[in-house]
């Protein structure tokens, strides 16, 4: 497992990784629920993590729904283009992957 450390709200951050994946649980309890006074910049982070969650959880889940593929993050870093994407495509294609890897060869 890899640590990254970055700043966020003042505080250091640790961010597991651990080959490639990010912990759900580690976004749950960085990137709580923005309160009524919260900035744009804070809300758009939620809303970046609350996109992963839904990838992560229930879109395109690994086995244990506890990790998020990091390749998910580098969708969301132009937050304005995220709606433009054809993500049922995408939720099909991971369907259609995992179904194949699913299915015994013989």
């Amino acid at each position: 497992m890899r640590r990254l450390y970055h700043h966020f709200k003042g505080h250091a951050v640790t961010i597991e990784i651990a080959g490639g994946w990010i912990r759900m649980g580690w976004l749950q309890d960085i990137f709580s629920v923005p309160g009524n006074n919260s900035t744009e910049v804070e809300r758009i982070r939620y809303a970046r993590a609350y996109i992963l969650e839904m990838i992560g959880g229930y879109l395109m889940p690994d086995l244990s729904r506890n990790l998020i593929h990091l390749r998910w993050l580098l969708k969301l870093v132009d937050f304005k283009a995220v709606g433009e994407f054809i993500w049922g495509s995408v939720v099909l294609a991971t369907l259609y992957r995992k179904m194949y890897k699913a299915t015994p060869q013989k």
